[in-house]
């Protein structure tokens, strides 16, 4: 039956969300990579994305004993600037099975979008609901420069408590960083960073706090665009418009090493955004 809506085809929306998830399922059972992963400041109105990021770890640290652990995020750029982002998160202790532990919704809006190169300003806010503890608010800044073929791209979010407990007066801080050299359309490698003070009133010794880098590889599967930075940008809304009905792959894969005692001794990490 030939859809005749004005919205894109539901196959062509619904298609890409069962693909995705079904590999999810797949890849729960056993060890799997990557969860750690770099957010981008960039939204695009009318794209849906559904990701995947998982890390398998070895060598636990002195506050982290997992085996594997996994977050699910559906985006969609409602506007030029704004985003819708739901996401939910798994993690396999050593010992016991693959379990859910977090429910997060929010929005990201881009206050600063270069024409081309240049530098991308956002603000990302979600709340998250969490198993077994108070829920909590993670809001924060997310800036890009791009130059050519290199960018790099820095997080830095809080993450408090909800609640009326007054014993809940802590302040989580994250960094995500990354630098990123493009060898051409298909693959660009990388070097990403990760860090978390659970509590900034408290942060202890550098060793007490989460810390790992490493070096990434990342593979683009979508089709490749033609033109420079500022030409593409300006095609970007008629390219929406006539978008092909194959969705748009891209991965990433890396090794980060911990930085100190309270992290794991390897993480493994791998990322799936499937893009329609």
């Amino acid at each position: 039956m030939d859809y005749k809506g004005t919205g894109p085809c539901p196959d062509r929306v619904f298609l890409p969300l069962a693909i995705v998830f079904a590999c999810v399922t797949l890849l729960t059972p056993v060890p799997a990579w990557a969860q750690f992963y770099v957010r981008q400041p960039d939204v695009e109105k009318g794209v849906s994305e559904v990701e995947e990021h998982g890390a398998a770890y070895a060598g636990p640290g002195d506050d982290e004993e997992l085996r594997q652990s996994h977050e699910v995020e559906f985006k969609n750029g409602l506007t030029d600037r704004a985003e819708l982002i739901i996401e939910g998160f798994f993690e396999q202790p050593i010992g016991e099975s693959l379990q859910f532990v977090e429910f997060e919704i929010g929005g990201q809006y881009e206050l600063i979008k270069p024409q081309g190169d240049g530098f991308a300003f956002a603000f990302r806010t979600l709340y998250e609901a969490v198993k077994d503890a108070p829920d909590e608010i993670l809001f924060g800044p997310l800036a890009k420069y791009a130059v050519g073929r290199n960018s790099t791209t820095l997080n830095t979010f809080f993450v408090g408590q909800v609640g009326d407990d007054p014993t809940i007066d802590s302040l989580e801080f994250q960094y995500n960083w990354q630098f990123r050299h493009e060898l051409g359309h298909r693959v660009a490698l990388g070097v990403e960073a990760f860090g978390e003070i659970e509590d900034l009133a408290h942060s202890g010794s550098f060793n007490d706090q989460l810390h790992r880098a490493g070096p990434v590889i990342y593979l683009d599967f979508g089709e490749e665009e033609e033109g420079s930075p500022a030409e593409k940008h300006e095609s970007q809304e008629s390219e929406h418009e006539q978008k092909s009905e194959a969705p748009e792959l891209q991965m990433a894969a890396g090794v980060l090493f911990g930085l100190s005692d309270a992290a794991s001794d390897v993480t493994f990490k791998l990322d799936a955004e499937l893009e329609f």
